[in-house]
């Protein structure tokens, strides 16, 4: 027996989860999506929308909606080294801003103004609805059960659909370094649609916009035992410790309110994408090192194409299992290259951003390339926010100096 039907059941109401629903309910499924989190609170995560997805939110008609939200265009990016050897600027190829929370609920809104039910519920327990002619699955929750004929895990790192379906984690790797982020209004001398990069030894430190325009997040690398003593400072022992790095971000008002945390890094992929009628999508399958804010992309389109495969489907009532099988197949076939290409790059990224002195003289012989060669940093800055396709218009393979192309 269960209290309702549907023909998706997506679990977890962040970006991944609401894009699925969302997509799904585009193409003329019936999709009940469940989310236990209190959503309205900022959880200072990324904020950024790359060339790729900014292509997949037009599709699901949401990138209008965005911009009423107070989405707004990032257009550069600056980097210095702090001995006063290098600068750079660079364009950022068509990205959006806005922030995270502010994000989700333009994707939960719209899923639910196109028929998804949202339910602010818990699912306790997930079993494979064996007896039912339609097939799927039965998912258990805090107030009833649904039936669902594919279940699709959008419920993080932790995943519990992915536990339930037997999938192990592969290629998972603890980095010695995590980030911590903190908010400040935009300093003087930077433009309110720029980012900007400080090189140095101690860590790599970023200024990235953020809405409402006007703010920026500060974010920190820095050893991971050291983590917890930053986030114990207060903000005007904050702003001394930077300061020392270099003078002028004395300027920034810094804050730990509005969900500043320290952000633990792992990377990690699942060895397989899905299970019988079921698929999982985002956290569930890779977390990524934040460095280019490319774990919500990957997480966006991974779902959008998820939703291309596997809606015709479920539509039709003739489709055989098999059907449903090879569609799950060619989700995993698309999106894992796209993903472990994103993971690799974003690592990259990530062992030219830590602090210690190797580090950050990798990041300076990055950059002088870079600014020796425009073309150079073109093609590296292609591989950002993942993939529609597996060999896209824009694909280029990442291209990297010898030193930085090393992978544990």
């Amino acid at each position: 027996m269960h209290d309702h039907e549907c023909d998706v059941g997506v679990i977890g109401g962040g970006l991944a989860g609401a894009a699925a629903a969302l997509a799904f309910a585009k193409q003329g499924c019936s999709v009940r999506l469940f989310e236990r989190r209190d959503l309205t609170r900022d959880p200072n995560r990324g904020d950024i929308l790359h060339a790729p997805t900014v292509h997949v939110v037009e599709q699901l008609g949401l990138l209008g909606l965005l911009e009423a939200r107070g989405a707004a265009k990032w257009h550069g990016l600056e980097i210095i080294d702090s001995a006063g050897t290098l600068s750079v600027a660079s364009e950022v190829r068509e990205s959006w801003l806005l922030n995270h929370a502010e994000m989700e609920g333009v994707f939960l809104e719209a899923a639910a103004a196109a028929g998804v039910v949202v339910q602010q519920d818990r699912v306790r327990m997930l079993e494979r609805d064996e007896g039912s002619v339609r097939g799927g699955w039965l998912l258990a929750t805090d107030n009833g059960t649904t039936s669902a004929r594919l279940l699709v895990g959008a419920d993080g790192a932790d995943s519990m659909t992915r536990k339930t379906l037997g999938i192990p984690l592969e290629d998972v790797h603890e980095y010695e370094n995590w980030i911590v982020v903190l908010h400040s209004p935009t300093p003087s001398w930077l433009r309110t649609d720029h980012g900007w990069t400080l090189l140095h030894p101690e860590g790599t430190v970023w200024i990235l916009p953020t809405t409402p325009v006007g703010r920026h997040r500060v974010v920190l690398t820095v050893r991971r035992e050291e983590a917890r003593d930053w986030m114990a400072l207060g903000a005007d022992e904050l702003g001394e410790r930077l300061e020392r790095r270099w003078p002028p971000l004395s300027e920034l008002k810094l804050n730990k309110r509005g969900g500043s945390h320290v952000y633990r890094v792992k990377r990690q992929h699942a060895a397989r994408y899905s299970g019988p009628r079921a698929a999982i999508t985002g956290d569930a399958v890779h977390t990524i090192h934040p460095v280019g804010g490319q774990g919500l992309n990957i997480a966006i389109q991974d779902s959008a194409k998820l939703a291309e495969l596997l809606g015709p489907v479920l539509i039709d009532d003739g489709a055989s299992e098999r059907a449903f099988t090879d569609a799950l197949v060619e989700y995993e076939a698309n999106r894992r290259p796209i993903n472990t290409g994103t993971l690799e790059v974003a690592h990259l990224g990530a062992q030219i951003a830590g602090p210690g002195r190797e580090p950050y003289e990798k990041a300076v012989e990055f950059y002088r390339q870079a600014a020796s060669d425009p073309g150079w940093v073109r093609r590296y800055m292609a591989n950002f926010g993942g993939r529609l396709d597996q060999r896209g218009p824009d694909h280029d393979p990442a291209i990297l100096p010898a030193s930085l192309a090393d992978k544990p």
